[in-house]
């Protein structure tokens, strides 16, 4: 795995910090906005459970994605780890984010030898990060 993206493999492994993002529970029909506050994982039990959650920590540059597919698929991109020129910004409209004007990621390019193209290295897409929102 790239160095710099950790897997946790339990929700309660999750960090207690300070997030921007959401959590949207199973037996809710929206996420609910964390304003950069701290959520603690280790009270989720098995139901109701996380179904997604994206979560920026400002302070660490952080960011952590939390999918439930059956099992959790949760992973913590340190972004402290990756050159600016590696990095490309983008922002999404919302969808069921009460006042939140954007959703903010950044692509994670590096570059890989391609065998189409020589040998030579291109820039791959290797992640897309949750970073906040624009209010």
């Amino acid at each position: 795995m790239l160095d710099f993206i950790k897997r946790y493999n339990s929700i309660k492994e999750i960090p207690n910090r300070n997030y921007e993002g959401y959590v949207w529970l199973s037996n809710e029909k929206k996420p609910f906005i964390l304003p950069d506050v701290s959520f603690d994982f280790s009270t989720v039990e098995a139901n109701p459970f996380v179904v997604e959650a994206l979560l920026f920590d400002k302070a660490e540059n952080k960011s952590i994605h939390v999918q439930h597919t059956g099992e959790y698929q949760i992973f913590e991109y340190d972004l402290q780890r990756i050159e600016e020129s590696c990095i490309e910004k983008k922002e999404y409209l919302p969808h069921r984010l009460k006042d939140v004007k954007n959703v903010l990621f950044k692509q994670i390019w590096l570059p890989e030898e391609d065998e189409n193209c020589a040998g030579f290295e291109v820039l791959k897409l290797k992640a897309i990060v949750f970073c906040g929102f624009k209010k």
